[in-house]
């Protein structure tokens, strides 16, 4: 009877693809060295073709390899979203996820709709606040999980993204660098209005705050309207927008990092699989990522 493919030999074919030799892929699925080339041995008598070929220390797929990795790609993902398909708890329930309006469009659509795939009987309630308010809001437990720019260290946290803070205005924004700069800022606490007013103080530019608001809103009703300037990330607007930067005399301004939060002692399964699939769909996006 010809042997059948296992599910243990395709995770080891792909290990070693990308780890490109027998020996790191051993230590990365849990295995002997022996016991991978006796795996690879068996995979090349099941499909009767050779899988490798030895490019000095490094080991190279043949067209037969990389058709088997393809296939094998799609066959261990599929096993792995049954599993998670299957063990989830068929009760229905609520997920209450929070995130700042710059982050959500960014983000979440993508994550949302892999884990509403799965999670079909569980109802999902967004919160689009700031990030103080998001912290408290998880500290207080009315939240699950929440995006935030404030780092923690009392819960789960991981670092998803970091977005460059650029100078925005509206589209058609005239302005002589020699007149006090009119600012549009949200109030306090805001980290965007301090590294606003942190970078022109540093530059002397001499600067008014024309118009404060306390939401993401009102920041871009004035912007919309040419009241002034704001320093945001770019996707916190959906109209078009005029971007200054030094070479329009306006000081640089840092990146600023985003966390996705959950409660350390949380178990909810539930939780846990959105945390996982907003960290995955960061990491897809090729975007700054740690554990």
């Amino acid at each position: 009877m010809k042997p059948e493919i296992q599910i243990s030999h395709l995770k080891t074919l792909i290990a070693i693809s990308e780890e490109g030799n027998f020996g790191a892929a051993a230590q990365r699925v849990g295995r002997t060295q022996s016991a991978v080339t006796q795996q690879m041995q068996n995979l090349e008598q099941i499909v009767n073709a050779p899988l490798f070929v030895a490019k000095g220390r490094q080991r190279e797929l043949t067209e037969a390899g990389l058709t088997l990795l393809r296939y094998g790609r799609e066959i261990v993902s599929l096993c792995n979203h049954a599993v998670t398909a299957s063990g989830r708890s068929q009760q229905t329930g609520i997920i209450k996820i929070g995130a700042p309006y710059e982050i959500a469009e960014e983000l979440l659509p993508g994550a949302l709709i892999r884990f509403t795939e799965l999670w079909r009987d569980m109802r999902v309630v967004i919160h689009v606040d700031r990030s103080p308010n998001l912290m408290e809001m998880l500290e207080e437990g009315r939240l699950d999980l929440t995006l935030s720019t404030r780092r923690s260290s009392n819960t789960e946290s991981v670092l998803l993204i970091k977005m460059p803070v650029l100078w925005i205005a509206a589209s058609g924004w005239e302005f002589d660098l020699s007149d006090p700069l009119p600012l549009i800022l949200t109030d306090e606490p805001s980290m965007f209005r301090r590294i606003a007013l942190s970078a022109l103080d540093l530059s002397g530019q001499p600067y008014i705050e024309r118009f404060t608001s306390p939401s993401m809103a009102g920041v871009r009703l004035a912007v919309s309207a040419g009241l002034g300037v704001t320093a945001r990330t770019q996707s916190a607007f959906l109209t078009t927008t005029k971007i200054l930067d030094e070479r329009d005399g306006f000081p640089p301004l840092p990146d600023i990092p985003y966390y996705l939060h959950r409660p350390i002692e949380q178990s909810d399964q539930a939780s846990k699989a959105l945390f996982d699939t907003i960290v995955e769909e960061a990491s897809g996006e090729s975007r700054t990522l740690i554990a």
